[in-house]
C-alpha cells in the first residue's frame, strides 16, 4: 500500500473546533483571539465552511477539554503511588495560587509530570496549605502518596506533617511517613550560591553597573558596539542584564561580561561613561560602584568557573523530561568536593571566602547524613551499575572514616529491606508465583489418585518447592545486590533495565518505579534558579480562578508525554475475557449452522 497516496479531506466542524481550543490552551492565547480580524481572515481563507466559535463558546470548550483530560488521567493515576510537589504563584493582582503537581511512571515506565491543581490560597500557614493539598488529592482520588517535595519554608514542614497525619488515617501512609518529606534540591542550591554571592557584592556591582549603563539608552548601546567593532568583535554585541533574584541570570551576565572585558576597558576612555560612575545613585544616595578594576574582573572570572558546577547541577536536577532522583546523591557529593577543594585553594583568598560561606549553608542541609531522606541514597542503590558500593566510594571521598561508612551502608540496606517488606505486604500473592501451586497440587492428585504412596512424596516435594520459592522471594533484595553489576555505559537506561527485570524482581521493581519518579525539584528548569515568586500573566489573572486552573492544568497535560493507558489484565479478568471469547465463538458457530440450514432448506425445497 502506498503511504504517500492522497486521501480525501472530510471537513468536520467539531474536529476543527477542537484544534482551535488546543491552539488557545497550548499557546496561552486569550479567548478573544478567535474574534480578532486577523484570525477570522486566516480561517476564512483556510476553511471557509468553518463557523468560528465566539469567546464564550471557546471558554465552554476549554472546560469540556479539561474535564475529558481529568477523566483520562484519573483512570491511570488512581492505581499509582505518586510523588507530589507544591509551589506558589502570584498574579498581578497579588492573588496567591498554589500549584500541585503529581509525578509517576506509567505501566510502560515512561515518566509523567501532571499539574493536578492550580488553586487560590488565602493563607501561607502550614495547616491551610496541608488542607488545600488534602482536598486536591481527595478530588483526584489519590490516596497513595510516596513523597512530597517542597522548598525549605517552615510552613511547608507543617503542611507535610499535616498531610502525613491524614494519609495515616486513611491507612495508606508508607512506613509511618518516614520518607514522605523531601526537600527541594534546587532551592537548597539556590540558598548555597546566594550565600556565596554576598561576598562578591562590590565586584559584582561594578560589573552590573557597566551593563546597566549600556542598557540605559540606545546611544549608549551603540557606543558599546562601536568599541566592540574596534576590538574586532561582533557589531551586534550586547551583555544581558541580570535579575537579582535569579542567580543564573547573574552567572550568565558575568560569563558574557568577562568576554567583553576589553570593550568595557576601552569605554573608560569615554567621558560620558566615566562621568556615569561619578554620579550619585538615586536609590542608594551614594556614588555608583565602578568601573570594575582588574581585580574585579579576575574575581568575576574565577567565580564564573567555580559557579559553573552549580549552574549545570541545577539544570540537571530540575529537568521535568527525565528522571532526576538517581542524580541527587551524586550531585551532592560533587558539589561538596568542589567546595572543599576550593576552601583549601590558597591561590585565591577571595574564592576561598566564597567557598567557606557556601560550605556553611551546605552543612546546614546536607552534612548530617542521618537527616537526609534515605530515598536519596536508595535511588542510587537501585541503579544496577552502582548498588551499595558506589555510595561507599562517595563517602570515602567525603572523608568519612571506614567504620562510619560500613555502618551507614548497612543501614541503607536495612532501609531497602524494610521498604521491600512494606511493598510485599500489599503485593498480590499470585504475582509472586510463576505457576499456581494449587493447580500443581490438583494435577498431582489427579495423576496419582490410585497411588497414594507416590502422591504422598510428590506432595511433600511440592511443599518443599513452595517453601523454597518463599525463601527466594523474601531474599529479592539480596538477590539484586549479589547479582553482577551491569557494565557502565553512557547509553544505559535504568528504566528500561528495570522494565525488563520486573519478572525477576516483581516487588523491587515496583519500589524502583516509585523511587525513580521522585522529583528532586519543585519547579521546572526555567524557574529553578529563582528565589522570587512565579507570576501569573495578565490574561490568566483576569479570569475566574477555576478557569485559570483549567487553563494551566490542561496546557500542562497537552504538552506532556502521552500516558500509556493499557493495563495488564488480572487473572480473573483474563479468565472472564476468555469465557467471553468462547461465548462469541459458539454464537458464531451457531449462526453459521443456522445460515447453512436455512440455505439447505431453501435450495432443496424448491
Amino acid at each position: 500500500m502506498n503511504n504517500n497516496a492522497l486521501t480525501p479531506h472530510v471537513f468536520s466542524q467539531k474536529r476543527l473546533e477542537d484544534k482551535v481550543v488546543t491552539f488557545v490552551v497550548k499557546d496561552e492565547m486569550p479567548f478573544r483571539v478567535v474574534e480578532g480580524a486577523g484570525f477570522v481572515e486566516m480561517m476564512n481563507e483556510a476553511q471557509p465552511r468553518f463557523k468560528i466559535p465566539n469567546r464564550k463558546k471557546i471558554a465552554s470548550l476549554v472546560w469540556d477539554l479539561y474535564a475529558m483530560e481529568v477523566a483520562k488521567i484519573k483512570s491511570v493515576m488512581g492505581d499509582q503511588r505518586v510523588s507530589i510537589t507544591t509551589d506558589t504563584w502570584t498574579s498581578i493582582q497579588n492573588i496567591n495560587y498554589m500549584v500541585i503537581t503529581a509525578h509517576f511512571l506509567d505501566d510502560d515506565w515512561k515518566l509523567h509530570k501532571r499539574i493536578i491543581n492550580f488553586t487560590k490560597i488565602t493563607s501561607h500557614k502550614g495547616d491551610h496549605i496541608g488542607n488545600v493539598l488534602e482536598t486536591c488529592l481527595s478530588d483526584w482520588g489519590i490516596d497513595k502518596v510516596f513523597t512530597i517535595t517542597v522548598d525549605n519554608a517552615s510552613t511547608n514542614d507543617k503542611a507535610v506533617e499535616y498531610m502525613g497525619k491524614r494519609l495515616k488515617e486513611m491507612g495508606t501512609l508508607l512506613l509511618d511517613g518516614k520518607y514522605l518529606h523531601l526537600r527541594c534540591c534546587c532551592h537548597i542550591i539556590n540558598l548555597i550560591v546566594k550565600n556565596g554571592l554576598k561576598f562578591l557584592n562590590e565586584s559584582l556591582e561594578s560589573i552590573r553597573n557597566c551593563v546597566k549603563y549600556i542598557h540605559s539608552s540606545g546611544a549608549r548601546l551603540d557606543q558599546f558596539r562601536e568599541c566592540a567593532i574596534l576590538l574586532k568583535m561582533d557589531k551586534m554585541s550586547t551583555v544581558p542584564m541580570d535579575v537579582p533574584t535569579r542567580w543564573n541570570s547573574t552567572y550568565t551576565m558575568l560569563v558574557v561580561a568577562c568576554k567583553f572585558k576589553k570593550v568595557f576597558g576601552r569605554m573608560t576612555e569615554n567621558e560620558q561613561f566615566a562621568a556615569y560612575f561619578e554620579e550619585v545613585d538615586g536609590s542608594e544616595k551614594k556614588k555608583r560602584v565602578g568601573p570594575p578594576l582588574e581585580k574585579d574582573w579576575e574575581k568575576a572570572q574565577v567565580f564564573v568557573n567555580f559557579l559553573k558546577r552549580f549552574h549545570d547541577t541545577t539544570l540537571q536536577l530540575s529537568s521535568s523530561k527525565t528522571i532526576t532522583s538517581t542524580r541527587i546523591w551524586e550531585e551532592i557529593v560533587s558539589m561538596k568536593i568542589v567546595i572543599d577543594e576550593t576552601m583549601l585553594d590558597t591561590i585565591d583568598p577571595s574564592l576561598q571566602e566564597v567557598a567557606k560561606r557556601m560550605e556553611n549553608k551546605f552543612r546546614k542541609y546536607w552534612d548530617d547524613l542521618e537527616r537526609v531522606n534515605k530515598l536519596v541514597f536508595l535511588c542510587h542503590i537501585l541503579d544496577p551499575r552502582y548498588k551499595l558500593q558506589m555510595i561507599a566510594i562517595h563517602l570515602g571521598d567525603m572523608k568519612f572514616d571506614a567504620t562510619k561508612i560500613q555502618s551507614f551502608v548497612e543501614g541503607l540496606k536495612n532501609c531497602l529491606v524494610e521498604l521491600y517488606h512494606a511493598y510485599r505486604a500489599n503485593f498480590p500473592s499470585d504475582t509472586l508465583r510463576g505457576i499456581d501451586d494449587g493447580d500443581v497440587d490438583k494435577e498431582l492428585m489427579e495423576m496419582y489418585k490410585n497411588d497414594p504412596v507416590k502422591l504422598n512424596y510428590h506432595l511433600k516435594m511440592s511443599l518443599i518447592r513452595k517453601t523454597q520459592n518463599q525463601v527466594e522471594i523474601s531474599n529479592e533484595v539480596d538477590k539484586y545486590l549479589l547479582d553482577p553489576f551491569v557494565k557502565w555505559s553512557s547509553s544505559f537506561d535504568v528504566l528500561e533495565w528495570w522494565k525488563g527485570n520486573t519478572t525477576t524482581f516483581p516487588v523491587l521493581s515496583n519500589i524502583a518505579k516509585d523511587i525513580f519518579a521522585i522529583p528532586s525539584s519543585t519547579v521546572a528548569s526555567e524557574n529553578a534558579f529563582s528565589l522570587g515568586r512565579r507570576v501569573v500573566d495578565p490574561f490568566r489573572a483576569s479570569l475566574h480562578p477555576k478557569m485559570v486552573e483549567a487553563l494551566v492544568c490542561t496546557s500542562d497535560w497537552l504538552r506532556g508525554e502521552q500516558i500509556n493507558l493499557y493495563k495488564e489484565p488480572t487473572e480473573e479478568e483474563f479468565n472472564f475475557y476468555k469465557d467471553c471469547e468462547e461465548v462469541v465463538a459458539s454464537k458464531s458457530l451457531l449462526n453459521l449452522f443456522n445460515i447453512c440450514h436455512e440455505y439447505f432448506l431453501t435450495f432443496y425445497m424448491q
